[in-house]
């Protein structure tokens, strides 16, 4: 009886989720009522309470589960490739994104940007997604190459920071250059970042 209840709660919980991001790929967050999502999801308002407590916090856990999963997919991409460097394997992970948004573009406009701050911003669950293992992991190598760990937490949220404004700007607006013309110049600059002179 206590696993059906639990799978009826994941179910409702599933369903705003998904009735969410249909809405936030057609409409602006801003024009989108709560009532819009319940009923789409075919859910009581008082449903949508249960999970959430307003629409931004709805957006947020989003934003979290939807770029935790796109890096998650990179990294399993990544693993199969060997890539023994740690610096090309960043190049690798964002090039994968980079290629997810151009076919996604839906994702990157309910993501806006806000890529770096759901991965590094404290916002994910422990053991919950694999990102966290590897930030781990990228962390230490930037500590080995003579960061201090704050240092390193930085250069990090400014790569990701980069990566999805260039990815916003390009695959969204249109502005200045495509992607795959702005892929050279942007892995250069990553690697540039990352080495210490």
């Amino acid at each position: 009886m206590r696993n059906k209840v639990l799978m009826n709660k994941n179910e409702k919980r599933r369903r705003i989720e998904e009735a969410a991001l249909r809405l936030f790929a057609k409409e602006d967050f801003n024009r989108i009522s709560i009532d819009q999502i319940v009923q789409d999801a075919h859910v009581a308002k008082g449903t949508f309470y249960l999970y959430f407590h307003d629409k931004v916090q709805l957006i947020n856990h989003l934003i979290v589960k939807k770029s935790s999963s796109i890096i998650d997919e990179a990294l399993m991409k990544a693993k199969e490739e060997q890539i023994d460097d740690k610096i090309e394997e960043l190049i690798f992970l964002v090039d994968y994104v980079i290629e997810f948004f151009k076919a996604n573009p839906s994702s990157i406009k309910m993501i806006q940007k806000n890529l770096s701050w759901s991965v590094i911003g404290g916002k994910l669950g422990d053991d919950e997604y694999e990102v966290v293992n590897h930030l781990e992991d990228f962390l230490s190598y930037l500590i080995s190459l003579g960061y201090q760990e704050q240092e390193a937490y930085q250069l990090i949220f400014m790569i990701l920071e980069l990566v999805s404004t260039v990815c916003y700007s390009s695959i969204v607006l249109k502005q200045p250059d495509s992607i795959d013309n702005l892929k050279p110049m942007l892995y250069t600059t990553i690697r540039k970042m990352i080495k210490r002179s």
